[in-house]
Parts: C-alpha cells; sequence; structure tokens
C-alpha cells in the first residue's frame, strides 16, 4: 500500500480502538511511523495528539537553542527520546481518515533509521534481562519525564505528566534506543512520585539479578526503593540513578543482555532474533 510518498507495510504492528498503526518507508525521510484513523469519526484524536507531539517539538528546540547558546558542550538531546510529526493529513484515497506520520530522531544522520524498533511491551512479555541491561531503560523513560518537568518549569506550573505505559514505546535494544510514540493521557501532578513507583516496578518485574552479584543487589536495592517511596521530581530520580550506576559499573555502552522469560537459562547478546 502507498499513501502519497510513503510505502506502508501491508499489516500494522499495533492498534488500539480507534487506531492502526503501521511502520513505512518514506522517499523523503526513510523509514517512518503511521498512525491511521479506523473511521473519519476517530479522525479527532489524532488531532489532538498532533498538537501534543508539535509542542514536545517545539519546546525541545528551544531547549537546544538555549544548550547551544550557553555554550554547553554536550547537548541533552531530548529529541531522540520521542517520535517527530512529520505530516498529519486527511486523506481522501483513505475515505477522509486523518493520517499522522512520524520520524525517529538518529544520534548522527539526516535520515532516519532506527532499525530494528520493537513495542517495548511485547519485549518485556518475552524475555527478561540482567540487571546492567535494564539501566539504560529506565534512565531513558526518567530523562522523558524530567523534559516535562523542564517544560512545566517554563510557566510555572504543575507538570502534565504521561500515565506511564509500557505500550507506548519503542525499543532498539542493540543502539540502545527508546522512543515514546504514542500519547494517550496526561495528568497535571504535583509530583512525579507514582511515576516514578510505576517506572520503577515495571524495570523490577523484567530485569534478574544473578546470585553473588553485589553491584546488582545494590542497584535492585535503589530501584526497590523507587517502586515503594518515589521521587517527588523524575530529575531527581533520574540524577540518583546514574550517581549510583557511575560508581557501581561505570558510564558506557554494555550490549543488551537477555534471556527467554519462559525456560530460558543461556544469557545472549542482542543481534540476532529475540
Amino acid at each position: 500500500m502507498k499513501i502519497r510518498n510513503v510505502e506502508v507495510n501491508e499489516r500494522p504492528f499495533a492498534e488500539s480502538q480507534k487506531l492502526r498503526i503501521y511502520l513505512g518507508n518514506s522517499e523523503d525521510y526513510g523509514p517512518v511511523i503511521l498512525k491511521i484513523a479506523k473511521s473519519s469519526e476517530d479522525n479527532d484524536i489524532l488531532t489532538k495528539e498532533a498538537g501534543t507531539f508539535m509542542g514536545l517539538q517545539a519546546f525541545e528546540k528551544k531547549v537546544e537553542a538555549l544548550e547551544k547558546a550557553c555554550g554547553k558542550e554536550k547537548l541533552s538531546r531530548y529529541d531522540l527520546l520521542f517520535a517527530h510529526l512529520l505530516q498529519t493529513f486527511v486523506e481522501p484515497s483513505q475515505k477522509d481518515r486523518r493520517i499522522n506520520i512520524y520520524a525517529v530522531k538518529e544520534p548522527n544522520a539526516e535520515k532516519t533509521n532506527f532499525g530494528k524498533l520493537l513495542p517495548l511491551s511485547k519485549l518485556q512479555a518475552d524475555v527478561v534481562i540482567d540487571a546492567r541491561s535494564s539501566v539504560w531503560v529506565i534512565g531513558r523513560i526518567l530523562k522523558l519525564y524530567s523534559f516535562f518537568e523542564l517544560k512545566a518549569s517554563e510557566d510555572e506550573k504543575h507538570a502534565s505528566y504521561p500515565v506511564f505505559s509500557p505500550e507506548e514505546y519503542l525499543i532498539g535494544p542493540e543502539r540502545h534506543r527508546l522512543v515514546y510514540y504514542n500519547f494517550s493521557e496526561a495528568y497535571l501532578d504535583v509530583t512525579a512520585s507514582e511515576y516514578v513507583k510505576s517506572i520503577a516496578k515495571f524495570i523490577l518485574d523484567w530485569m534478574v539479578v544473578e546470585e553473588e552479584d553485589e553491584a546488582g543487589e545494590k542497584y535492585k536495592t535503589l530501584l526497590e526503593d523507587f517502586a515503594e517511596n518515589g521521587r517527588d521530581k523524575a530529575e531527581k530520580a533520574h540524577a540518583e540513578l546514574y550517581e549510583l550506576v557511575e560508581k557501581l559499573w561505570g558510564i558506557h555502552y554494555y550490549p543488551f543482555t537477555y534471556r527467554k522469560r519462559n525456560g530460558g537459562v543461556a544469557w545472549n547478546k542482542f543481534g540476532g532474533e529475540v
């Protein structure tokens, strides 16, 4: 199927009550994500979501410009954390259904090339991971939530945090990519506490700490504290996380290490099929 200048995969990789989500390839941008309303009556959900992602993109550009103006050597690169809206339109050839097209930013590429992205919820259901592999996953999620806090601080309002749901993320294990691509709902909140709790519980259910892994146990203890007590700011949890990780393992690339959730014994490095 081809829609305008985008070749769309035949089958959706995800769907909800009101829309279907496809992967595709754009002549102009390379790999893309398409969200297509199931009927024209469902167009409003994509109209609203388009506005949300445009707001995120505009604020991210503002932060980047400010960081460059201040001479910051290493930019925060919040743009890598979420999908970027390329187009939104009502398509006559699709019975006037609205279509949103998104790209995934890459650190060092003009065109998007996000490689193998998987639904985070599916990967978590299929495999377990070791402690060190979980670090960058929770780190990316907490960084995204701290971006919402930063956005709120501009207007001196409470942060409008997205409800945490693994279904709203795509993961690229080999290249340490985590992409927030589906904004379903958000609530104004005074603190990030409940979100930090939910995120930590998700990671604790996913990871396995081997016996006699002292560093892994210390890391797990911190996550258990997050899960029980939360933190008032995601930024604070993010800082605590990496302060400990730097002491335990240092900050450097570690291959995504997993084994099958049901009956798996051997650990594997991501690179082949999961």
